[in-house]
């Protein structure tokens, strides 16, 4: 091998200079130039998506996936658990003093189901993450662990009241996050992405 051809490893870039490889005449640049694949190089349209959606969304695509799946997932359950369970649910309600309480789980359970799925599909997850969290202020109120005696149930009402505190701070994240997320239902610029390879 020539002594000015080299290849880095560590950097994937190839010496593109004036080398009997790469002549001078030939369409290549004079200086440093990414290792291409061939399956790269048969395909430039998969690499300019790949660079496309890493531009418009900086960071990485499987926690979001996961995170995803699991936040939005437990709302969804949750939505359709309030219709499914709502005599009992509103029971629980007015004993907490909710005032009309089969109208507010009705209700609360249509904005968790709603929340729940904008943030699982990407569409408007702003938008979703605001209703979850609308949703997760009016229930946490409701487990008063403070205003309780029996040391039993002011542990369970506390355990409820910090893990809703946790889920709100897991929606305001998601509303942190860029829009239009990958693989969404958004529309607009960017959207319903396919994520690449990582």
């Amino acid at each position: 091998m020539p002594e000015d051809i080299r290849v880095n490893p560590a950097t994937s870039v190839d010496r593109v200079g004036r080398t009997p490889v790469y002549p001078v005449s030939g369409p290549w640049p004079a200086g440093d130039a990414p290792i291409r694949t061939q399956a790269e190089l048969g395909h430039p349209e998969a690499r300019q998506r790949r660079r496309r959606v890493r531009r418009e969304w900086p960071g990485n695509i499987v926690p979001l996936a996961i995170g995803r799946a699991i936040l939005g997932g437990y709302f969804v359950y949750n939505g359709i658990n309030h219709f499914k369970s709502h005599e009992m649910l509103s029971g629980y309600a007015g004993s907490k003093n909710v005032p009309m309480p089969k109208a507010a789980v009705i209700g609360s359970g249509a904005m968790a189901l709603a929340g729940g799925l904008s943030i699982l599909t990407g569409y408007k997850p702003k938008i979703g993450a605001a209703l979850v969290t609308t949703f997760l202020a009016g229930v946490t109120r409701m487990h008063d662990f403070w205003t309780i005696e029996d040391p039993q149930q002011r542990s369970q009402e506390m355990i409820n009241f910090t893990k809703n505190m946790a889920i709100i701070g897991g929606a305001c994240l998601a509303a942190a996050l860029p829009e239009p997320w990958p693989a969404s239902l958004s529309g607009g610029r960017g959207g319903a992405m396919t994520a690449p390879a990582s």
